[in-house]
């Protein structure tokens, strides 16, 4: 059985470089050995020591010092760009400070130590507004000046209108008072003072409001049937069925024959009348008990099944746990036996 065992370290042999070469030890064929100050490592073959074999690979790292590259710990250059030309794209080339010249400083940033500015436009420019606002202003550039602007009037007379006309700009461009044409049709909806019968019709169909008639009463198809029931006692069925009874009525035989309600209209008609069944399986103990019963295992012999005891729990569990295995126990399954493959799975870095 293969047995896989999940989130297992698995820690290499290691050691430093000089601990390595003072040990200097044989590793069995396909050991790896690991430095751990340089990140060196060996596969061992089982018969040269530590020193005697190569290294596995060749280790490339970034220098933290000049951009240039770490090859198994040495700085090496890999290639150097050329001065930029005018033909050529490669390294900037630093100028000597002055007007208008780019200056790269020993860091590799680039300034520019200073640009020659304008003070005055040569020829001065007069700014028109037009449109929907006029306006004009002379600018040289060796001054602020302030710019007036102005709105064109659109020709409706100042005042407070209830009716507004406007253009695709937004401007105003007429204005009047609401008439009752202008006032849209509004749906019951938008009335929150109208109540919740406004919006009902009226009959006495479902959902209708029902209206009084001209003598103050309501239609008889709205109100609904008033059944008054009675309960009567009789001696003998003559006298059952000598009631003025209606549909419903209950009557309570003291003859012996139970209960009866009159189920049809004709309470003179036996027929008409339908006997209440009482229960006839009635539990009147429990264990020869009465009232509210509350049994034990003291009240009731053992039958097929036995009641628990410590004696027995005991007994039957050594024997039961002693015919078992390893393997046929819940989790045996997980359980390593001899003879297993066994895999170790270190889990994924993720």
């Amino acid at each position: 059985m293969s047995k896989t065992l999940s989130n297992v370290k698995l820690q290499l042999k290691n050691g430093t470089k000089a601990n390595w070469a003072s040990i200097n030890p044989v590793l069995a064929k396909g050991e790896l050995g690991l430095e751990s100050d340089t990140a060196h490592f060996k596969f061992g073959d089982g018969v040269n020591a530590w020193t005697d074999l190569a290294y596995a690979g060749t280790i490339v790292k970034a220098s933290a010092s000049n951009g240039q590259l770490l090859i198994d710990g040495t700085e090496t250059v890999i290639y150097t760009l050329p001065t930029a030309a005018i033909s050529l794209l490669g390294g900037v080339k630093s100028q000597a400070a002055g007007s208008g010249k780019v200056v790269v400083g020993s860091d590799g940033t680039m300034s520019v130590a200073e640009v020659p500015k304008a003070d005055q436009l040569t020829t001065a420019r007069v700014i028109t507004a037009s449109g929907d606002i006029s306006g004009a202003v002379t600018f040289d550039g060796s001054t602020a000046v302030t710019f007036p602007l102005a709105l064109v009037a659109t020709g409706v007379t100042a005042g407070t209108y209830t009716k507004l006309t406007v253009d695709a700009k937004g401007r105003v461009t007429a204005g009047g008072t609401l008439s009752a044409g202008d006032v849209p049709t509004l749906t019951l909806s938008k009335v929150s003072d109208a109540g919740t019968a406004a919006s009902k019709n009226i009959g006495v169909a479902a959902g209708n409001v029902p209206l009084l008639d001209s003598t103050g009463k309501l239609n008889s198809s709205v109100i609904p049937a008033i059944a008054i029931n009675e309960t009567y006692t009789c001696d003998t069925q003559a006298e059952m069925l000598a009631l003025s009874a209606n549909v419903g009525d209950i009557c309570i035989r003291t003859d012996g024959t139970g209960t009866w309600i009159l189920k049809t209209a004709g309470a003179s008609i036996l027929a008409n009348w339908a006997e209440l069944k009482a229960p006839t399986d009635v539990v009147t103990s429990v264990n020869g008990k009465t009232g509210i019963v509350v049994l034990s295992t003291s009240d009731m012999a053992e039958g097929t099944n036995l009641y628990y005891t410590e004696a027995r729990a005991t007994a039957n569990f050594n024997t039961n746990f002693a015919n078992k295995t390893v393997g046929g126990l819940s989790d045996g399954g997980n359980v390593i036996m001899s003879g297993d493959s066994l895999v170790i799975d270190c889990g994924t870095v993720s």
